[in-house]
């Protein structure tokens, strides 16, 4: 490796180290370092000067280092700028960020306490930031012009003559852009879309008291007794308004009593009703009134609704969706595998077997027409097609069967297609020896290949639909999906907990029974 190489080497690294500790923004009488930014809350901004002393170490210990060795360091100084960049530009809070807004192009925006520092991002560049770009050049272009500094010559014992090998360093550059523009999706998406790792953990105080409610305030505990006092007046009131309303239903409004001579009798009838109940009833009402204030302010959705009555008319619920899931899925498997023989060219040249030009176009526009319709067919989502089917036929189970069956004949014709062009095509071509037509061959030889394949895919679609026509009730398309849109809107969370856990429990049980059905076919 010749002294050229090496030094340039050293110079790159020392660029990376000695851009971090120097002014990347400037802006007098300010100055701010890639190190002031790293402590600052970007601390992935340490790994720059780690970057550059990982490249500069390996040339000093090999005689031979290889094209990698200088190329991921270099990698890994751009991946970092991405990473800061895409922050800037996706992050709408920290103390560095982009204002779009700002004046005279002065887009970098620094919080420094109650004062803001606005920085145009070519003017106020300083010389620490050029360093480290010029340094991360240097890294990732140095094996393409020193690529002579990687041929070995060995000596071949037989021939009596050298060989020249050349390391591929081509083949490390193209591994570099795979990596590197695999990373750069990476980071700008992670950016985008706000994952952050310490985020969930962050607010596991929230999810807690989500998910098991909240611990109850004092206020709360005043607003519980209050409800379980006025219980009884409430019941009271409630059973009175219901006896004045019934007695007087068919009376003529003129001959009805004034509003204060109503309200007087109303109040009569209440205080009778409180007198003629037992101890025991008016404690049974305010314990439920108690129960009900409770779980409002507390909150949810543990412990689960364990009311039987309720449990039933869940089950009832859930026993139409998985209705709508074994017609939604029967439908689409019925449509899906004849359309697939058409979507599938070995199957479709059997069908259509010439070989003359007019033939051979009119597999080509069916195989293209039959495969677009089973991507519009699929394109859409099943929540999106049970809303235009809802508004078309009205609510009920059945706009939610015809969104299944839409939505899963598009997947299924698509994987079944697949299958059949994935198929051992000796046995197809015996049977055409013997002079088998095109369907005995579908028959007999093509069916028999994709049953496996073709039960899997539809005992996992009906899996799958059974999960989907749960939701599918948010738009009123019929099954237990309804009765949890309504409880979620009711703050209901604990009725809400007990259908997911009615509805998991399905989804297990209906798992074992299609392995089971499963292992027949194969």
């Amino acid at each position: 490796m010749t002294k050229g190489y090496r030094i340039w080497v050293a110079i790159a690294g020392s660029m990376l180290v000695a851009g971090f500790f120097l002014p990347w923004l400037v802006k007098t009488p300010f100055f701010f370092s890639g190190l002031f930014f790293a402590t600052l809350g970007h601390a992935f901004l340490f790994i720059l000067p780690i970057s550059g002393i990982a490249a500069v170490v390996p040339v000093l210990i090999n005689k031979r280092p290889r094209p990698y060795q200088i190329l991921y360091p270099g990698m890994a100084g751009i991946l970092i700028l991405e990473i800061l960049i895409s922050v800037l530009i996706f992050k709408d809070s920290g103390v560095l960020m982009i204002s779009l807004s700002s004046p005279a192009m002065e887009i970098i925006k620094l919080n420094m306490d109650t004062s803001m520092i606005f920085f145009h991002p070519l003017k106020d560049l300083g010389p620490g930031l050029i360093l480290n770009f010029a340094g991360i050049c240097i890294l990732c272009l140095l094996p393409f012009f020193y690529k002579n500094q990687y041929q070995t010559i060995e000596k071949n014992q037989n021939f009596y003559r050298h060989i020249i090998q050349e390391p591929a360093v081509s083949i490390e550059y193209k591994r570099f852009g795979m990596i590197l523009s695999l990373f750069t999706v990476l980071i700008i998406t992670y950016a985008w879309c706000d994952v952050s790792p310490t985020k969930l953990w962050e607010n596991r105080g929230n999810a807690k008291e989500y998910l098991f409610g909240r611990q109850l305030s004092q206020s709360d505990m005043e607003y519980i007794n209050n409800q379980e006092k006025r219980a009884l007046e409430i019941e009271a009131a409630g059973l009175a308004r219901e006896f004045m309303s019934n007695k007087y239903r068919d009376v003529v409004f003129s001959q009805q009593p004034n509003a204060e001579q109503k309200a007087k009798e109303r109040d009569a009838v209440k205080q009778k009703l409180l007198a003629q109940m037992e101890e025991q009833e008016k404690q049974l009402i305010k314990n439920e009134a108690r129960k009900n204030a409770l779980i409002d302010k507390r909150g949810g959705y543990f412990p689960p609704e364990t009311s039987l009555p309720k449990i039933r008319g869940y089950i009832i619920a859930l026993i139409e969706t998985v209705a709508i899931a074994i017609w939604g899925t029967l439908l689409a498997v019925i449509c899906a595998i004849p359309i697939s023989f058409f979507a599938a060219k070995n199957t479709l040249k059997l069908i259509i077997s010439s070989e003359d030009l007019k033939s051979r176009s009119i597999r080509s526009s069916i195989t293209f027409f039959v495969r677009r319709f089973l991507d519009s067919c699929r394109g859409f989502n099943e929540f999106v097609m049970a809303l235009i089917f809802v508004a078309v036929i009205g609510l009920g189970p059945y706009a939610g069967i015809l969104a299944l069956w839409i939505h899963t004949f598009g997947i299924l014709g698509k994987v079944f297609s697949e299958q059949i062009e994935a198929i051992e095509s000796g046995q197809v071509e015996a049977l055409t020896s013997t002079g088998a037509g095109a369907f005995q061959i579908i028959a007999f030889s093509v069916m028999p290949q994709i049953m496996p394949v073709l039960v899997s895919y539809t005992l996992l679609r009906f899996e799958s639909n059974v999960r989907s026509a749960a939701i599918l009730g948010f738009v009123g398309a019929g099954g237990i999906g309804f009765l949890i849109f309504d409880k979620l809107n009711g703050y209901l969370f604990r009725e809400v907990c007990t259908m997911m856990i009615i509805i998991i429990m399905t989804v297990g049980i209906i798992d074992h029974f299609c392995g089971k059905i499963r292992m027949k076919f194969i």
